[in-house]
């Protein structure tokens, strides 16, 4: 066990089962594999088996009859499975802010399930491609009945939320409110590509024009974070088996050296914002909440946010929105700690 300042982390007494007193009750992070039958076959030839984090809580080998909600927690672009463990968000391990949280009675005990979802884009946006593979149906499916299967826990909607940042906050409203007899609660931190401004030719004119000089699978890193998305993007929402090697069609070419827009193209790009009002009945079904800081280098980000929020508010759907002070990742410890893992606590049902 691991020793831990009470006055550091805010902890009000030390659970029974720890000895000595002054030690928090650990949970572990075990790292699996899972079998994704959804990506077989995917055209990119990315694996159908995938690594994924599973955070137990301290009273999962204690008490063996006891079942537990679920929070699958979505990773960002060019990120994976280690995201929210490995430090990168503010020394983030989601094991020691669980722990400490459970040890505080901050929140109830929960695991927490983080999939590898780095394809050869280096982000599959949890979205079902032809090109890509079948993403969205890997987490709502393949990954819940494996979880169901191998671990104790409370296997029904109500008991399940799903979350995630950035690339993983488009993913937890793409895939949470398609799904709603599988997630009861959604919870999306700074949700990218919400809106097609992501792929507006005007102000991406050098990103489109690398994603276009690439002809080769092995050139998609090189052309750098921003053509890597949108080269994900275009798999997600303009997929083309018969386009060797990335199989997928853009929404702009070049002719003469001047970036044109492909309007039958860009008609196929309907992001989530442009989905609330079809989904609305099953947004009702759920319990949502989103935020967005309002200094994030991607502005497009906080705007949306808004503008889900208002399209929320117009139907009459409940929703847990905020925007606060702070940039794409730099209070994404605080915002788990403070905000999501309290939400999904309060939400998720305890009891089958």
């Amino acid at each position: 066990m691991i020793s831990f300042s009470f006055a550091r982390f805010g902890l009000v007494a030390a659970l029974a089962c720890c000895v000595p007193p002054v030690l928090v009750c650990q949970g572990v992070i075990r790292t699996i594999e899972v079998p994704a039958p959804s990506l077989r076959g995917n055209l990119l030839g990315d694996p159908a088996v995938r690594a994924v984090s599973v955070y137990l809580p301290p009273s999962y080998s204690k008490a063996p009859a006891r079942r537990f909600p679920v929070i699958y927690l979505l990773h960002g672009f060019a990120a994976d499975h280690r995201a929210f463990i490995a430090g990168a968000y503010q020394n983030l391990n989601v094991r020691i802010s669980m722990d400490s949280l459970i040890a505080a009675g901050r929140v109830r005990e929960m695991i927490v399930v983080t999939p590898n979802a780095r394809n050869r884009f280096d982000g599959s946006f949890y979205a079902n491609s032809t090109a890509a593979g079948n993403w969205e149906d890997f987490i709502a499916h393949d990954l819940v009945r494996y979880v169901d299967r191998h671990y104790r826990t409370i296997p029904a909607a109500s008991s399940r939320g799903i979350s995630g940042h950035s690339m993983g906050g488009y993913g937890a409203l793409h895939v949470g409110m398609r799904n709603p007899a599988i997630f009861s609660a959604i919870y999306a931190l700074s949700a990218c590509c919400l809106s097609t401004e992501m792929m507006g030719a005007p102000n991406r004119a050098a990103a489109w024009r690398k994603a276009l000089s690439v002809t080769d699978t092995s050139q998609i890193r090189a052309a750098g974070f921003i053509a890597n998305i949108l080269m994900a993007l275009s798999a997600v929402y303009a997929p083309n088996p018969a386009r060797p090697p990335l199989f997928a069609d853009y929404p702009v070419r070049i002719e003469a050296d001047t970036l044109v827009i492909v309007p039958a193209v860009v008609s196929l790009w309907v992001p989530p914002l442009s989905l609330v009002e079809k989904n609305s009945a099953s947004l009702k079904r759920v319990r949502i909440g989103f935020d967005a800081g309002n200094r994030d280098g991607f502005p497009d980000i906080p705007a949306n946010a808004r503008a889900l929020h208002e399209k929320l508010a117009r139907l009459g759907i409940e929703h847990l929105y905020e925007e606060y002070d702070g940039t794409h990742g730099s209070r994404i410890r605080e915002r788990l700690e403070r905000v999501v893992f309290p939400f999904f606590s309060e939400r998720l049902s305890q009891s089958r």
